[in-house]
């Protein structure tokens, strides 16, 4: 089986899956004990309405399809999710599709870059550990590893806050070695207090009433959402009704990275002594091989013995991790958001919770399972890429 059939065998194989989750978010709506047409007519509910002769109540329950047998919701809800209709929100008073929409880039920008500092730093004091098996080093990264695990999300939130976003008259440590004056990083929030980000929420991208364009007209009008790459798209147009602390391309993407090097550190660092762990059995595991000592006896130095032939064959299991880091931040982003001052999912998820707002929480479910499949469908080619044993199986 070559590489492109590999590829297309494991998208058709997610159809099924994706099946059963619209089932599951469908089932959702029915489990939770909230009537959304009775929270979106609110004390309205009783009012008969002249013409119908029927009660408010009545009518939203008509509007959302709620009096259909559930085999019809169903169907009626697989067609509206075709269309890209999810539903209205009840506590944001706004389509769920535009909520989620609005939400989602900001866990996964935040996620993302999580992992893309954990995998390095995991990966590397992995394969440092198993070279310097029952070494100093190996004994402290093994202890950095079950320490990176264990420690609370929200107390390793707070503590670095404290150490690195204050200065040094409430524990900070950053200003007497950086010149920096109230800490290296800030605390709060995804962006300056004194930035109004030029993306969908901005009232300076409406077109219609500044007449200005934020974005070229190739781009998404308001943005992506991922603001480390809308940063370096906005237009001078933009650029130049915004703060002047701000008026660049690059100013903005520094605000954006500075504001998330700790929320994504705080996320990452789990995966990382996961990473450290793995990686460290795995290379221990695969340097008995024969084919390693075969490599020394040709005379290979270490390092290419180590980095061209044994952590190759090592990564494959670390692979399966990916997958699930991407899972666990998405999981984590709840607590982070909510110390960090970041309105992603995680918020959004419990603010539905609350407020019994089942559309969103479907909305949200429903994306997190397609991010999930996703990455589950990227590591599976990964692994056909990696061990071309996988693509013949």
């Amino acid at each position: 089986m070559n590489t492109s059939e590999f590829i297309v065998r494991r998208i058709l194989l997610l159809i099924p899956v994706m099946i059963g989750v619209t089932v599951f978010t469908f089932a959702i709506a029915q489990i939770i004990p909230a009537d959304p047409a009775a929270i979106l007519c609110g004390e309205r509910c009783g009012l008969v309405d002249p013409v119908t002769g029927k009660t408010m109540l009545e009518l939203q329950r008509e509007r959302l399809g709620l009096d259909e047998p559930v085999i019809e919701q169903f169907r009626l809800y697989l067609i509206n999710l075709a269309e890209g209709d999810w539903g209205e929100s009840t506590t944001y008073n706004r389509p769920t599709s535009d909520v989620v929409r609005d939400a989602a880039p900001v866990t996964l920008e935040m996620a993302l870059f999580a992992l893309l500092m954990a995998y390095p730093i995991g990966i590397t004091l992995g394969i440092l550990s198993a070279v310097w098996q029952d070494q100093v080093f190996d004994h402290i990264s093994r202890f950095l590893a079950i320490a990176f695990v264990s420690l609370p999300i929200f107390w390793l939130a707070m503590m670095l806050q404290l150490v690195f976003g204050t200065g040094t008259d409430v524990g900070g440590i950053c200003d007497p070695i950086f010149g920096t004056e109230g800490g290296c990083f800030p605390i709060y929030g995804r962006h300056d207090a004194a930035l109004t980000y030029p993306d969908r929420s901005s009232s300076l991208c409406d077109t219609a009433i500044t007449g200005i364009a934020c974005y070229p007209s190739w781009y998404p009008s308001g943005g992506t959402g991922f603001h480390l790459v809308d940063s370096w798209f906005v237009t001078d147009e933009a650029l130049d009704n915004i703060n002047p602390e701000y008026a660049s391309n690059y100013k903005l993407f520094d605000d954006t990275l500075v504001h998330l090097i700790l929320p994504s550190f705080t996320l990452g660092i789990a995966s990382a002594g996961s990473l450290l762990r793995y990686m460290r059995a795995s290379l221990l595991e695969v340097m008995n091989e024969d084919y390693v000592r075969t490599a020394r006896a040709k005379g290979l130095s270490e390092s290419r013995v180590i980095i061209v032939h044994a952590c190759r064959n090592a990564l494959v299991p670390i692979l399966t991790i990916l997958g699930f880091s991407i899972g666990g931040a998405i999981g984590g982003a709840v607590l982070t958001e909510s110390i960090f001052a970041f309105y992603g999912m995680g918020n959004v998820a419990v603010d539905a919770i609350i407020n019994l707002d089942y559309s969103v929480l479907m909305g949200v479910t429903l994306i997190t399972a397609i991010i999930f499949l996703m990455s589950n469908l990227i590591v599976d080619i990964l692994y056909g890429v990696v061990d071309p044993r996988v693509r013949l199986e």
